[in-house]
């Protein structure tokens, strides 16, 4: 299938711009560039109230901003989201117009992370910040107005990993219970040497490209030995089962749509519940665009994930 109208037209706005590749630049023009898609986001919806507030991490307190959606009485869903950019970029305000409009759909108390960034801290410390803050938000779900009996934990592209990875440290370690798992567009084994054709089908052009990736790659990991690790590389776990069950949204034009995939069947042959959506024509970025067709239909199915698990 072609592109999505919508990203073409994006992609178009981009060379116009002449944004250049994220892989030839050096990490603080990548967080500029990062920060520039905010442009694209639109308005922010309102919300009943946002919360500014810290978690304790392993190296220091880790900014937390809580949304808590319009028009829902009583205890709500607590979901904990991880930004995307590559390890090295993204943060709360990324994700701020998106997270608002997760809220409002899906009915859930949205508690947004910021985690320390590559290359200043490399793996494990972003997995580790990210498992941190999700006990230390679940133990407080009910100041937010939250079910700390419904815990979901997302992330979307590095955030995605970070969100895989610490289901995996949740299951390992006892701990904290979590419902659900929700990984959009979300890296899950290194770029260097990936089997999958997706890497190959959209390698370039598309503005996440297999250089980029192995480039973000490389500023997170500490070594090469740490590439099969697998709280870095979820997607070379030997064993996924015991994990909650999962939702996994791919975008059709992104070199991580098939080691997404991947994930869902292996882990739906480890006996866990996990359900695949693939956004046809939609670009890496498409939950970042909260305006585009893709973002919609992913703020739909996440609301309907929440609802059936949850019984509301």
């Amino acid at each position: 299938m072609s592109l999505h109208p919508e990203a073409a037209a994006f992609l178009d706005r981009l060379a116009e711009q002449r944004m250049p590749p994220f892989e030839q630049v050096d990490v603080p023009t990548v967080r500029e560039l990062m920060s520039g898609l905010r442009q694209a986001q639109g308005p922010a919806e309102p919300v009943e109230s946002i919360t500014e507030t810290h978690v304790p991490g392993p190296a220091g307190p880790l900014p937390v901003r809580v949304y808590r959606p319009s028009r829902r009485p009583g205890p709500c869903p607590l979901l904990v989201f991880f930004h995307g950019g590559g390890w090295v970029a993204g943060d709360l305000e990324l994700v701020d117009k998106p997270l608002r409009s997760l809220a409002n759909t899906s009915g859930a108390v949205v508690a947004s992370v910021e985690y320390r960034r590559a290359p200043e801290t490399r793996f494990p410390g972003p997995a580790d910040d990210a498992y941190a803050a999700i006990g230390a938000l679940a133990a407080r779900a009910e100041e937010f107005g939250a079910d700390a009996g419904r815990l979901v934990v997302a992330g979307e592209s590095a955030g995605g990993n970070l969100a895989a990875a610490a289901g995996l440290m949740a299951r390992d370690r006892g701990g904290p219970a979590i419902d659900l798992l929700i990984l959009i567009c979300p890296s899950l084994a290194p770029a260097d040497g990936s089997p999958f054709a997706s890497y190959d089908q959209y390698a370039e052009g598309f503005l996440n490209t297999r250089a980029a990736m192995a480039h973000f790659w490389d500023l997170y990991l500490p070594t090469p030995e740490a590439a099969t690790d697998p709280y870095a590389a979820p997607l070379l776990a030997d064993d996924l089962g015991g994990l909650p069950p999962t939702v996994i949204l791919t975008a059709e034009c992104d070199p991580l749509r098939d080691e997404a995939e991947e994930y869902g069947r292996r882990l739906r042959g480890a006996g866990v519940p996990a359900v695949t959506r693939r956004y046809d024509g939609a670009l890496h970025v498409f939950f970042l665009l909260p305006g585009f067709t893709a973002a919609r239909q992913a703020r739909d199915d996440i609301t309907r994930a929440l609802r059936t698990h949850f019984r509301d």
